[in-house]
């Protein structure tokens, strides 16, 4: 079998990202020093145990956080703030966005669609040493333009595409970054191609839900719908009933973020669905389960496996 084989264990270094992230979390959760101080504690102590245990990052992360949120009896988003920020500078950054895409035809089109959600894959704000500049999202893309993609199966995807029809599912990563999705969106329904675009069933950390598609051109786009989980990504163990029909009715997956990287190779395997794994990869560790450098933009193909 040619295709890459991608799997995520626990690292030492994966603690770096979860204690970022729950830098962020706590302060969000409350003000109060006490509390924070209680969050903390107790995050640490599953950390802890998790690599003691040797559990891998995604499912000890998506523990943690859902056992803070509860703790703190948390009834909002709490990243709702920075979800309304990364909206805000991606709408802003949209229009020039969609003007150089809009200078491309055919295959060099699909490349700078690719990009634009890559840039927004930019919009990260849980993965240690990368820090996301909203006010640069146009000259990012501009940026990524001149690096291409490190693995490169453009080419692939384009083929598939304009060869054939069919039903595809788009897995959304995070809040700001799905609006960067729109000129992949478009051209997969110039081609005629019918998509569903896949949001959390409940945020976690920035992640995109249905709040952050609605009034946006996602909507006449696509069909949107969502994982069913609490929880980044889609784990095998949390998702829907709902979600898993929908890939099973896929001919093609187009899976954003690192998150779903961890997560979604899992539920391939046992489809059997051709997707393609668009990201940065701001993480080392992501980096090489998916055979890339770091700060490499990736558009990686997994085919359907027999």
């Amino acid at each position: 079998m040619s295709d890459p084989h991608i799997h995520v264990p626990l690292i030492p270094e994966c603690s770096a990202c979860i204690v970022r992230s729950l830098g962020i979390l706590v302060s969000n959760l409350t003000e109060n020093s006490e509390e924070q101080f209680t969050l903390y504690a107790h995050a640490l102590k599953r950390l802890s145990e998790g690599y003691e245990k040797r559990i891998r990052p995604h499912p000890l992360s998506v523990r943690i956080y859902q056992e803070l949120c509860e703790m703190a009896d948390a009834r909002e988003d709490p990243y709702d703030e920075i979800k309304a920020a990364s909206n805000l500078a991606a709408k802003r950054a949209l229009p020039a966005v969609e003007s150089i895409v809009n200078q491309h035809q055919g295959y060099e089109r699909l490349r700078a669609a690719v990009m634009a959600s890559i840039a927004g894959n930019l919009i990260d704000f849980n993965t240690a040493a990368h820090e996301p500049e909203l006010d640069r999202l146009e000259e990012d893309f501009v940026t990524l333009l001149g690096e291409g993609f490190h693995p490169d199966n453009s080419r692939d995807l384009y083929d598939r595409i304009v060869s054939g029809t069919g039903s595809a599912v788009y897995l959304a990563d995070n809040a700001g970054e799905t609006l960067l999705d729109i000129p992949l969106l478009r051209f997969l329904v110039s081609n005629d191609w019918r998509v569903t675009y896949v949001v959390k069933g409940r945020a976690m950390v920035n992640d995109a839900t249905r709040e952050d598609v609605v009034d946006t051109e996602i909507e006449r786009l696509a069909t949107i719908e969502d994982t069913g989980a609490w929880a980044h990504g889609v784990p095998l163990d949390l998702v829907s009933e709902e979600f898993m029909d929908t890939v099973r009715s896929a001919d093609l997956v187009l899976s954003k973020g690192q998150a779903n990287i961890e997560t979604f190779p899992q539920i391939q395997d046992q489809i059997g669905v051709e997707t393609y794994y668009i990201t940065r990869a701001k993480c080392s560790h992501i980096a090489q389960a998916v055979g890339a450098q770091k700060s490499a933009n990736v558009i990686l193909r997994r085919a359907v496996r027999k």
